[in-house]
Order: structure tokens, then sequence, then C-alpha cells
């Protein structure tokens, strides 16, 4: 029984250190608080005032508190030992004041009342108008009538004297308000008059219309027996939302050669405008599909309503169901201002190596005759070869003329009858001497180089 009381008043004992463990560091932070307290008024009054700003200097960091309905503040922070500090108190349309105390640990301290002193602004007084200034514009872009974008912007003028002073309520004046140029789809300003404020100031709004374009707002008054108006203030009308009837798109080449040489590019651009005829509002985006190769997925139009992407030579090698092999379907997706989906497509000739053909492939041309030659210039699909391939056909004989085509330039095409040419040569002399002739045909150009070349005679 004896060693039980024992063990349990050991318990006990170190129960209780344990407690005063716990006990000494939360007094000690007690003696470190200082509190300051205090409260601020009006000066000529007494009165006190609400929400005036108090700031302490000389502990880190600043302390910042705020005063309560009776102009009464409290801080408390903690301190290592005695400081000075110093308390500035603050209010709008008051004079700011300084006091300084002395902080001690554990101890309250009672602030002097702060007695701020009120400002008294001075009234500004004005001469007559003389311009008429802009000073803020809500946004420099607008959206046409019904397009889901922003259709208005708010526009503040100042009207300053010769000073450039903004005049006051006793030399107010009457503004109206004018377009002075615009894109003529109904756009106007409201209202169409104002009177300048306290400030000098009159307000604006600009409407738009059905009609994208650069719109002007001109704001004049007349002063006696002289004009004051502002600079033009310009704000852009931005198309609304895509139109199927308004929505293309084009090939930067309509033939170029992909379908052997991969990572080739070709400009891909869609070009967008609203149901009015307007380039869409920036930023409508365009999505783009391709059934050859593989094409840059989508891009946001530019304020002409255009968007470019790049084709890119690749797998798959197109196939079209009727043109055949080479041929690719590029198409472009958006949506309209109902949310359906509408599209555009375009077909890109991928065009691969040349190979030439020509019939017939002998001669012989009798005493003053012709010969007439067909021949083909076109890639292993049959199709034409991409833009700026050049053909040549040198003859070497004597006493021949040739005529038809002999030297040719390819356009950028996706015609098959860019791949058939002719020429003849004639016999241009009586005598019945056996000559013969080399006929050379070549091509070089973007999709490579080839060259056929047969022999016969003439009599």
């Amino acid at each position: 029984m004896l060693k039980k009381v024992f063990i349990s008043f050991a318990l006990l004992t170190l129960i209780m250190l344990g407690c005063k463990k716990a006990v000494e560091p939360e007094a000690e932070k007690q003696q470190k608080i200082v509190t300051l307290k205090g409260k601020v008024v009006e000066s000529t009054t007494n009165a006190p005032l609400p929400n005036a700003v108090i700031r302490v200097l000389g502990v880190t960091p600043t302390l910042i508190t705020y005063t309560d309905s009776l102009g009464r503040y409290e801080l408390k922070f903690e301190i290592e030992s005695e400081v000075e500090v110093q308390l500035v108190a603050l209010k709008e349309g008051y004079a700011p004041d300084t006091i300084k105390v002395l902080a001690i640990p554990g101890q309250v301290v009672e602030v002097p009342i702060f007695m701020l002193q009120r400002v008294v602004s001075e009234v500004p007084t004005s001469g007559e108008p003389a311009s008429i200034v802009l000073i803020s514009q809500s946004s420099k872009n607008i959206g046409v009538k019904g397009s889901g974008s922003i259709e208005s912007a708010q526009i503040v003028f100042e009207v300053q004297d010769s000073s450039g002073k903004p005049i006051d309520l006793a030399h107010s004046v009457e503004v109206n308000f004018r377009i002075g140029s615009g894109p003529g789809g109904g756009e106007f300003v409201y209202p169409p008059k104002a009177r300048t404020d306290s400030k000098g100031r009159v307000i604006v709004n600009v409407v738009s219309g059905t009609k994208a374009g650069v719109v002007q707002i001109v704001a004049e008054s007349f002063v006696g027996a002289k004009t004051i108006r502002s600079l033009p203030v310009v704000i852009v009308i931005h198309g609304g939302l895509p139109d199927s009837a308004h929505f293309s798109i084009a090939p930067e080449k309509l033939n170029f050669p992909g379908y052997n040489i991969f990572g080739l590019t070709n400009r891909i651009t869609a070009y967008v405008g609203d149901k009015y005829g307007n380039p869409v509002k920036p930023g409508t985006a365009v999505y783009f599909t391709t059934t050859g190769g593989i094409i840059e997925g989508s891009v946001l139009t530019n304020d002409k309503g255009q968007g470019s992407v790049n084709l890119i030579s690749a797998e798959p090698r197109p196939v079209h169901p009727i043109l055949g092999p080479g041929y690719a379907v590029v198409t472009a997706t958006t949506a309209d201002e109902n949310q359906n989906t509408i599209k555009a497509e375009t077909i890109v000739l991928f065009s691969g190596i040349p190979q030439i053909s020509i019939e017939p492939t002998t001669f012989d041309i009798p005493n003053l005759g012709s010969q007439v030659f067909n021949y083909t210039v076109s890639d292993q699909n049959g199709n034409p070869l991409a833009g700026g391939t050049t053909i040549t056909v040198s003859i070497d004989g004597k006493d021949i003329r040739a005529l038809g085509d002999l030297n040719i330039t390819l356009p950028d095409t996706r015609d098959r009858s860019w791949t058939r040419f002719s020429f003849a040569i004639q016999d241009t002399t009586s005598d019945v001497t056996e000559r013969p002739v080399l006929i050379r045909v070549s091509t070089t150009g973007p999709n490579g180089s080839a060259t056929i070349s047969i022999s016969g005679k003439v009599r």
C-alpha cells in the first residue's frame, strides 16, 4: 500500500512540473506585449473621427489599424524592451498628425488624443472654354449589332480653358456630339448633346450599327462667335459571327510537289465574314482537317477576318474519290450565330515525280513535208507539275523549222490539260538529201527534272 501511494505522489509531481513549464512561456509572452490605446477627434468640434488610419513606426513590421465609430483604436504588439514609437493619424480631408510615445513591455500605454485639423480645399475657378480634350474611352473596339460582342463604348470629354484647367460650373457649356465618319451601318451617338459638369466633363455613348469599319466621334461646342471641337476619337467596329455565305478558304498554291517530298508547306487561308459581308470579329476560331498530309488544327482570325495555317506534305498520300491520286480535300469549319457548324472546302494537288512521253517516237518526214508530235509532261499520277516548272523542246537538224509548244512555263494549276502539248517539224528545203534530226524534251522545276530524246530523219 505504501508503494502505491509513493508512485501516485511521484506521478502528481511530474504532472505539476509539466503544467508549470507550459504556463511559464505563456506568462513570459504576456510580459512582452504592449498595448497602445487612444482616440482621434476633429480639432474644432472634438467630434470623434471614425475610419482614421493609425500607423505605428519604429517597430518591424509597421503596424496599421483604423478607428472605430467612436474614433477609438487599440494596438497590441510584442517587444523585448522599452522602445520609442511614432504614431501617425491620417484621414482624407484632414492634415495628418504625429505623436511619439514610450512603449513598455507588459504595459497599457494611453496615447494622447489626436486632434486632426480639416483641410480647406480651394474652390478652383476657370476661364472661358477654349478646347475639348479626350479624357477616357471604355473601349477602342466594339462589335456590330447582334454580334454577341459589346456594342457600345463610353467616351469622356473635358472642356478646358486656355490654361488647360477644366471649366467650372460658372462657365459650363453645352457640347454637341457627332460622327465625323463611319461605315454607314446605322451607328449613332447618344445623347446627341450634354452640358459640362462641375469638372468640365461630358459623357457620350457610341452605339454600333450593322456594318464593320472605323467610326470617328467629334465633340464640339459653340462659345460666342467661335466653335471649339475635339480631335476625332477613333473606335473600330468589328464584324459579327460567321455566316456560311461569307465563309471560304483558299490555298497559297493549288499545286505543290508534296506527293513524294515530305515536309513541304502550303499556306491555307480562311476568309470569314458575317451576314452583313463584314469581317468577323477578331479572334473567331476556325478549325481545319485534310485528307492528305497533315495540317495545323486551328487559327484565330485577325481584324480582316482572315486566318492561315500550314498544310504539310506527309502521309497519307491523298486519293480523291473522283479526281484520283494526288488530290486532297482541305476542310475548314466554324460556328455561325445560331451555333450551327458551317464549313468550307478546297482541293489541293500533291504533285509527284516528273514523267515525259512523246508520240511518235520515230519519224521519217518526206521532202517539204511535216510531222506533228504530241507529248505529255506530268507526274507519275498523270497530274500537272507544280507552278514554275519549265518545259523545253530542243531540235537538232538542218533545214527544218519547228512550231508549237517549244518553251513553256507552267502556271499554278490542278488542271490536267496542262499536261498535254504538241509541236510540228517542217522540211524547209527541196533538197532530197536525207538528214538526221534529234528531238529532246526536258523539264525542270519544284518536282525535279526529266528528259526524253527521240530521233528520226528528214528527206
